[in-house]
């Protein structure tokens, strides 16, 4: 069974990397990541690029 997590977030560049590393570091190997950014203006969309290619970051809308 594959369990997806999906995050929304807008202008949260200060947690945005803590939360997708909390994510990426869980051992589930069934698992699915969404990030949703609200069109954020403050670098949360560059801290997320940074993620976008790992294995685990399955989408960013």
């Amino acid at each position: 069974m594959k369990v997806s997590i999906v995050t929304v977030v807008f202008n949260s560049v200060s947690v945005i990397e803590e939360t997708i590393l909390s994510v990426i570091y869980q051992k589930n190997a069934s698992l699915e990541y969404i990030v949703i950014d609200g069109n954020s203006t403050d670098g949360t969309q560059n801290i997320i690029s940074k993620y976008i290619h790992h294995n685990l970051l399955a989408e960013l809308i």
